[in-house]
């Protein structure tokens, strides 16, 4: 009953998240490591783009639209594409965060790093990622990573990634 439970709101957060990405504002959501689980255990039996990025980096504001374009042409396919900024957590940057994502038509569900300790989030990510932005970890439909990169990607260099894992 408890495992029902457990699943039975996970799978109300992933409507709730599908909804909110129909809207037209965006939802910005604080989230810690033990989210971060969460986020990849409701995303089984989809394929999972998890991004990094921060306002602050160029390379990330750079690869912004390549990550939506890839979200709007695959998101019915079976590919969830979920953005976690690493600026602060506090009113002031939660603001400038939304206004970055409403300045640049992003809607649907986003999330930022929660306040705490920056090297036990990084672990929970990946014990292999040094916490260099932007950095993309892409998991197959069984939730197994599959490729985790540090660096700005391409819409081209993400769809070669994504697309073998969609048909699979």
């Amino acid at each position: 009953m408890r495992h029902f439970l457990v699943f039975a709101l996970l799978l109300v957060a992933v409507r709730g998240q599908a909804q909110e990405e129909n809207s037209s504002a965006p939802v910005l959501v604080s989230i810690d490591a033990g989210g971060l689980d969460s986020l990849r255990t409701a995303s089984r039996g989809r394929v999972l783009v998890l991004n990094f990025w921060a306002t602050w980096c160029r390379p990330c504001v750079e690869e912004f639209p390549e990550l939506l374009k890839l979200r709007r042409e695959f998101g019915r396919r079976g590919l969830d594409v979920v953005f976690v900024s690493i600026d602060d957590d506090d009113a002031g940057t939660k603001q400038k965060v939304l206004a970055f994502l409403t300045k640049r038509k992003a809607s649907g569900r986003f999330y930022i790093k929660r306040e705490g300790d920056d090297e036990a989030f990084i672990s929970a990510v990946s014990p292999k990622w040094s916490g260099a932005l932007p950095a993309t970890l892409i998991y197959d439909s069984a939730g197994r990573l599959v490729e985790m990169v540090v660096d700005q990607m391409t819409y081209f260099e993400l769809e070669k990634i994504v697309k073998p894992l969609l048909s699979r």
